[in-house]
C-alpha cells in the first residue's frame, strides 16, 4: 500500500509556513536511483521570526561625537548608523514531527528533499529534524543542503550545482524526538511568499519515509 497524496501535498501548516511533502533519493547523494518517488513525512524545522518594525518607527540612530574643544561653529551633520535588529522579541517556533511513528506505510531512503513555503512574512530557519532509519541510540552521519536560489527542489534535484552544503556532521538516532541538524551556522532565511528547498542525505544510515508503494 501507498501513502495516499503525491510530492507536493502539504505535510504540516501553520500561520507561518508549509512544509511539503518531499521526494526520496536513493543510492548516493543526487542520484536518481528512486526517480524523485514522494518521500520524508518525518521531518521538523525549528525558525525564528521576528515582527515588522511599527509604521513610522526610526530606522536608524543618531550617534553625535563631540569635539575636543568648543568652537563656535557646527562641525558636521550628524553620523547615522543602522540600529540592529532586537532578536529578543522574535518568536522562536517549530512546526513538523521527526519523533518515529510506526505507520504501516514506513521505508527506507537514503535522503530526503523538501521545501519550506514562507506565508507572509520572512522567516529564518535555525535547525531541522529528521529521522535515521534505525541505529537508535548511536551517532550517524547527515548532510544537510539548501538550494542556492529560491524555488522548488524539483527542478534541480539531480543537480549537485544548484545546491549548497550547510552542515556535514553527525547527530544522534533517536525514537522520542527523532535526529537534529543542530543550530545552523547562519540561518537561512526565507521571505515571505517565497520557496526554500532543503536537502537532507541520510548518509550510511539512511532516513524513515513515509511510503511504501514499488517502484
Amino acid at each position: 500500500s501507498r501513502w495516499s497524496g503525491s510530492i507536493n501535498d502539504i505535510m504540516f501548516e501553520n500561520e507561518d509556513l508549509e512544509i511539503t511533502r518531499g521526494s526520496a533519493v536513493n543510492d548516493g547523494a543526487f542520484s536518481t536511483g528512486y526517480g524523485g518517488v514522494p518521500g520524508g513525512g518525518f521531518v521538523s524545522v525549528q525558525y525564528n521570526t521576528c515582527p515588522p518594525p511599527p509604521p513610522g518607527a526610526p530606522t536608524a540612530s543618531p550617534i553625535v561625537y563631540p569635539t575636543i574643544f568648543p568652537i563656535s561653529h557646527p562641525t558636521g551633520s550628524p553620523m547615522t548608523t543602522e540600529s540592529p535588529t532586537d532578536y529578543s522579541n522574535c518568536d522562536s517556533l517549530s512546526l513538523g514531527d521527526s519523533s518515529y511513528r510506526n505507520y504501516p506505510e514506513n521505508s527506507g531512503e537514503g535522503g530526503n528533499m523538501f521545501d519550506v513555503i514562507a506565508k507572509t512574512r520572512t522567516i529564518s530557519v535555525t535547525s531541522i529534524g529528521f529521522l535515521f532509519n534505525g541505529g537508535f541510540g548511536d551517532s550517524h552521519g547527515f548532510r544537510l543542503y539548501k538550494r542556492k536560489a529560491y524555488g522548488s527542489y524539483e527542478p534541480v534535484q539531480f543537480d549537485p550545482a544548484e545546491w549548497e552544503l550547510l552542515i556535514n556532521a553527525t547527530a544522534l538516532s533517536t525514537v522520542e524526538s527523532g535526529s537534529n541538524t543542530g543550530t545552523l551556522p547562519t540561518p537561512v532565511e526565507v521571505a515571505g511568499g517565497k520557496t526554500q528547498a532543503f536537502y537532507i542525505d541520510g548518509g550510511d544510515r539512511g532516513l524513515v519515509s513515509r511510503w511504501s508503494g514499488s517502484i
